[in-house]
């Protein structure tokens, strides 16, 4: 089958979407499948597979090297039409909105529902719920955005289907107790993912015998909060900045709890989170992270972003072997349903209808 998956913003970035996009794309190459990335921004392979650390050479097409925005990027888009189509897609997975006609079966992911801020986003949301009811599938990648999505689109339940985000499992080691760090991390600095929150909680742990790993841009937010902190503890923070993917990779394994105090709309279940629990790690988040990806007490602990209530809960995770070592297993067996060839199926039986139908 003949498989093109597609997003907008750049995929050079190691976001969630981007894990999700390499992590599906390895897995419908090694079920025998062809398959095309198309992004609107590709800035260089070296940087990809820096941050991204791809495990197979992924064929990507992107359609510039600098951010599209307004004419550029529709101009852009509409040359896309010829590349997909010349392809001859049987299934198009968008990861964002693409209002494209494509050939073969479309589907459109929704991931999150973050409102678009400036003159267009209403313009912006319009096209995003057009093209989402003209697509074959929608999928939703939480039970929250797929009750939300009924409200949204003014669709029945039984049209927005719901499969997770996914990665692949192959690149994570789970480490035990004995070979873990007395440390945290906190993945990424984009503004949706508080970082400055688990700095604060990190000053009302207080505990010098504790380190605190951050991944992402160094924004004045972190440098402020970092600033902020009691003398004592302030060299235990370490900003990494954008660090390898692999190097975050093995943070996820070495560290005894990871930081998610994440702001969404609706609640999400990004790839990044999923890092995390395919490392065994106990989470800390918050309720917008997806009760799918983080249950209270089963994986992680599920906390308000008063630093006082987030310290407490890493205390717990830090302290408590028995804890830790629970909470742990409870990732590993979370993990399985998260897994990129799992989820690859699923976006395969879309299909089976039309197989069935005799087409292709």
């Amino acid at each position: 089958m003949r498989i093109v998956l597609t997003r907008r913003e750049p995929l050079d970035s190691p976001d969630g979407v981007s894990i999700f996009i390499v992590a599906l794309a390895q897995a419908l190459l090694e079920l025998g499948h062809q398959v095309l990335i198309v992004v609107g921004t590709f800035k260089s392979r070296a940087n990809f597979e820096r941050l991204l650390a791809p495990r197979l050479e992924l064929p990507i097409i992107g359609l510039s090297r600098t951010p599209l925005t307004g004419p550029a990027s529709v101009a852009a888009w509409l040359r896309a039409i010829g590349i997909i189509n010349r392809f001859r897609p049987d299934l198009v997975i968008h990861s964002e909105t693409v209002p494209l006609p494509l050939h073969g079966t479309i589907v459109q992911i929704v991931h999150d529902l973050q409102r678009r801020n400036g003159a267009l986003a209403a313009v912006w949301g319009a096209v995003r719920r057009i093209s989402t009811r003209r697509c074959h599938h929608v999928v939703a990648t939480t039970s929250e955005l797929q009750e939300e999505l009924v409200q949204d689109l003014g669709l029945p339940r039984d049209r927005i289907l719901k499969i997770p985000e996914c990665i692949d499992r192959q690149s994570y080691a789970s480490r035990g107790l004995a070979d873990r760090e007395r440390a945290i991390l906190h993945a990424g600095t984009s503004p949706y993912k508080v970082p400055e929150a688990t700095i604060r909680a990190f000053g009302a742990l207080n505990d010098p015998s504790v380190r605190l790993y951050l991944t992402g841009d160094i924004t004045p937010p972190v440098t402020e909060a970092v600033d902020a902190l009691p003398e004592e503890i302030r060299g235990h923070v370490i900003l990494l900045g954008m660090a390898e993917g692999a190097r975050v990779r093995e943070l996820h394994s070495r560290v005894r709890v990871a930081a998610f105090p994440t702001r969404y709309t609706v609640p999400v279940a990004s790839a990044t989170v999923m890092e995390a629990i395919a490392s065994g790690t106990p989470i800390v988040g918050s309720s917008r992270l997806s009760r799918d990806l983080l249950a209270d007490g089963v994986n992680g602990a599920v906390v308000v972003g008063q630093p006082e209530a987030m310290a407490g809960a890493m205390r717990g995770v830090l302290d408590d072997d028995h804890l830790w070592s629970r909470l742990s297993a409870g990732a590993r067996q979370r993990a399985g349903q998260f897994d990129a060839h799992r989820v690859a199926r699923q976006y395969l039986e879309l299909m089976a209808p039309l197989r069935a139908g005799g087409k292709s």
